[in-house]
């Protein structure tokens, strides 16, 4: 065999030798956030989505709107790391999750006209923003994406419980 071929064959080995500890190795340094975007942005089992009242989207559409806007200011703060910026779009966007359980089963009362899962889910950002708010206060940018997380997750599992698919 010429020294040439033991060369290669040699280089063959170490890289056939090497290759699982390189794909193991790299599933190691994956963003601890992973999961939990793969999680959010996974469809849920539910068939369709729940048919609110034109009433009711009325409401949200109006306050959706401003909502989007809140969401895509804090995630320019979120991709350039800018805490205080991020704790504040975070207090802003769980402050104004505000809409109140109806007191009665009057059908004078617009929020009765939304069903008691959207004031879980509605429960459930105002929980994770503030948490948002406490990762980006403690100036902890691993802590602020794992909470962004969970806001992102929130926010796409009130659609799919919610919003009219296209597509579909």
């Amino acid at each position: 065999m010429t020294k040439l071929n033991r060369w290669t064959t040699g280089l063959l080995a170490l890289v056939a030798l090497l290759a699982p500890a390189c794909a193991a190795q790299s599933a190691q340094h994956q963003p601890p956030q992973r999961a939990q975007l793969a999680q959010a942005v996974a469809t849920p089992s539910h068939d369709a989505p729940e048919q609110l009242s034109p009433m009711a989207m009325a409401t949200l559409k109006t306050r959706m709107v401003s909502h989007a806007r809140d969401m895509n200011r804090l995630v320019s703060a979120i991709m350039i790391l800018d805490y205080p910026d991020i704790a504040a779009r975070a207090r802003e966007i769980a402050d104004d999750a505000n809409l109140s359980r109806p007191l009665t089963n009057d059908a004078t009362e617009l929020n009765a006209s939304l069903p008691e899962k959207f004031f879980v889910r509605q429960d459930e950002l105002k929980a994770s923003a503030r948490e948002l708010s406490a990762s980006a206060s403690a100036l902890n940018p691993y802590q602020v994406a794992d909470a962004y997380g969970k806001v992102s997750q929130g926010c796409v599992r009130c659609h799919a419980d919610f919003r009219p698919r296209n597509g579909t």
